[in-house]
């Protein structure tokens, strides 16, 4: 899904939000601006990890990095769709735009697909 060039954010109500990426400084990034907007939320810095942290915290959405250490990020989404269906929103958030990665996140059970650097905005208003 492109970002647009303008937009007016949805307003949101404070959602549990898992931000599974390895890059402590991306990770960062996402979490202050996040945790000012009043959203909840953890941290998981690989794919074995973010699936114990969602199945404790049952999150609202996963903020979901590709290219993560151990499990990647496409085989996370496939285990969190086998594990808790539809009850959680995935975003993938990435390096990787190509059109055959973007297919295999929405086969994986990811409703966006964001490429990095990604306006943290934009993210904030697909919480809705």
């Amino acid at each position: 899904m492109p970002q647009p060039a303008s937009y007016t954010p949805a307003p949101t109500r404070a959602r549990d939000v898992l931000i599974v990426e390895d890059n402590v400084d991306q990770a960062r990034t996402l979490c202050v601006f996040l945790s000012l907007k009043g959203h909840r939320l953890q941290v998981a810095g690989n794919g074995a990890a973010a699936l114990e942290a969602a199945r404790r915290m049952r999150p609202d959405v996963v903020l979901l990095d590709l290219g993560l250490p151990g499990l990647d990020g496409i085989e996370v989404a496939r285990r969190l769709r086998e594990e808790h269906g539809a009850s959680m929103r995935i975003i993938a958030i990435t390096a990787y735009g190509g059109e055959s990665v973007r297919r295999q996140t929405e086969e994986a059970g990811c409703e966006v697909h964001l490429v990095k650097p990604a306006d943290p905005r934009f993210i904030e208003s697909l919480l809705g």
